[in-house]
């Protein structure tokens, strides 16, 4: 039995260490196919979903990591990574992000800055997807005319609990947390801990909690 153990996780390994590599090569190539602004020191475990208008724009920075699809960082509900750039979009990771089944669907424009970790399942929305007024939106077919849309920022240093949804318009401090769970619909400002649905103030960082005891 300690043999068929030791097999099954060798073997476990040398599929994990094998999908890497196959899921950087495919990656890579779906990047070049969509016309993204990459550098080769990605880290991919699986493969995403790209969606990028010709007429939108993609930037991935430097050391980018992520986790798509059910068998790599297993947390629940796993998802493949989605990457969506409507026409007139534009979506920009910074250097040394790291994110795990994610969506980022993108019509005007979704920055999210450098050192930024984002959690399982979080999805980020710039725009309403459909018209609030009920007879726009009740059209057959049904227009898309004055579609609300509004960039979301993500600043430097932010931390994103998993199954987060971040929706338009919002502009999220530098070192900020979300705690997981949370809908954010306002901004967030620095150094604060946000949780919650609505999300709501919970407490200051640590760091913004060291600066005002040095202050006093």
């Amino acid at each position: 039995m300690k043999l068929i153990r030791k097999f099954y996780r060798g073997l476990r390994f040398v599929y994990y260490e094998t999908a890497r590599m196959y899921s950087w090569v495919i990656t890579r190539f779906k990047f070049y196919l969509n016309d993204v602004k990459f550098h080769n020191d990605f880290i991919s475990y699986g493969i995403p979903i790209l969606d990028i208008s010709p007429d939108s724009s993609f930037t991935i920075g430097k050391k980018f990591r992520f986790n798509s699809g059910k068998y790599h960082a297993m947390g629940g509900r796993q998802q493949q990574c989605y990457f969506v750039a409507a026409k007139g979009g534009e979506i920009i990771i910074g250097d040394n992000v790291g994110v795990t089944s994610i969506a980022i669907i993108c019509h005007s424009k979704i920055s999210i800055g450098n050192n930024v970790k984002i959690g399982i399942n979080t999805v980020i929305y710039d725009t309403d997807f459909h018209s609030l007024d009920a007879k726009v939106r009740n059209q057959y077919p049904e227009s898309i005319e004055g579609v609300k849309r509004r960039p979301v920022i993500i600043h430097d240093g932010v931390f994103i609990g998993g199954h987060t949804t971040i929706l338009k318009g919002v502009t999220i401090g530098e070192n900020a947390i979300v705690g997981a769970g949370s809908v954010v619909f306002q901004d967030i400002p620095a150094e604060q801990i946000w949780a919650g649905n609505p999300a709501r103030f919970v407490k200051n960082t640590y760091s913004n909690e060291l600066k005002k005891v040095v202050n006093e």
